[in-house]
């Protein structure tokens, strides 16, 4: 059976009749709900996924206000949208999908036969473990089986929408290499504070595990933590973390990026741009991390391996380890 028409419905509620019909096609009786605690009724997972395995194709499902940044009020009414198909090709415990591919791609495909078809694409194209492309309707992404001689799964996943910072917060920030020179700092020193003092330190601190933290996630991007460092006793500036927009369900950091990174930079250009051996790196299957201590700081950079971008950069100050 064929299912790359599929992806025609990214950014459909489950009620859409079409939805429907994709799932009745696909044998698939569950509805897809937000998974609450059993005790506390507190939401443990926004996503939710539908499995064929005898047909190879999975449906992922997100609830609406989850992709928006924003609040699930009413968890057991809330809508789920329809935001990634994948086609189990070679995969462990799944039966080969038998359909046509989108994009023209077949299973039997190489990683350079996969490239050579999506060339039209390959300006947007991010590398390392995987190949994710931007295509004008989703992203695709290829997981690669048998040292790349065929293609193991195709994914394709509806972009979530942009979140920038908002123009006047924006406006309001120091420029990243202040921010970088401030590590260490005490919280009492006078330029702290005040190259802080747009940001509102003093109302936005939190007690946190060990000290304070700043926190502007929703509208920023930007944690400061504030902890004794060794044989200290004072609070002193010991890291900042900058987000891409949804991992501190907020907005993306507006500022740049310590050591010339981008958001958008795949885990390749990563490791190009910053040619020192990490003192610390591995990969999982959706994120991967790595380290590297510089004399001015300790940079901790947390990455998609699927959608191939960066999501958090973290510096700490020196001697200091980073928090996770």
């Amino acid at each position: 059976m064929d299912f790359s028409g599929a992806v025609s419905l990214l950014g459909r509620s489950s009620t859409d009749t079409e939805v429907q019909a994709l799932m009745s096609r696909l044998a698939i009786l569950r509805q897809p709900e937000v998974v609450l605690d059993e005790n506390d009724g507190s939401v443990l997972n926004a996503q939710d996924w539908l499995l064929n395995k005898k047909l190879g194709v999975e449906l992922g499902f997100e609830a609406r206000a989850h992709l928006l940044g924003q609040e699930i009020e009413d968890p057991k009414n809330e809508p789920m949208l329809l935001t990634q198909i994948y086609f189990y090709c070679e995969h462990y415990d799944v039966g080969p999908y038998q359909g046509s591919l989108p994009a023209g791609l077949v299973a039997s495909d190489s990683r350079i036969s996969a490239r050579d078809r999506l060339a039209a694409y390959e300006s947007t194209r991010r590398s390392y473990t995987r190949d994710t492309w931007e295509l004008p309707q989703f992203q695709l992404i290829i997981g690669y089986a048998n040292g790349g001689t065929n293609i193991g799964f195709v994914s394709c996943q509806l972009r979530p929408p942009p979140m920038p910072a908002d123009y006047d917060d924006a406006a309001l920030i120091p420029s990243t290499t202040n921010i970088m020179a401030a590590l260490g700092k005490k919280l009492s020193d006078p330029a702290l504070r005040l190259m802080f003092s747009p940001l509102r330190l003093e109302q936005n601190l939190e007690v946190d595990d060990g000290g304070l933290v700043g926190r502007f996630d929703k509208h920023l991007g930007l944690f400061l933590h504030f902890r004794y460092m060794k044989g200290g006793r004072d609070l002193a500036l010991t890291h900042v973390l900058f987000y891409r927009e949804y991992e501190a369900d907020g907005a993306r950091w507006p500022g740049t990026l310590p050591n010339g990174l981008h958001f958008d930079d795949s885990p390749e250009v990563l490791f190009r741009k910053i040619t020192a051996e990490p003192i610390k790196h591995y990969d999982e299957e959706f994120t991967g991390d790595a380290t590297w201590k510089f004399p001015e700081y300790t940079l901790q950079v947390l990455y998609s391996t699927m959608r191939n971008y960066i999501l958090r950069v973290q510096a700490s100050a020196p001697g200091v380890l980073p928090i996770a």
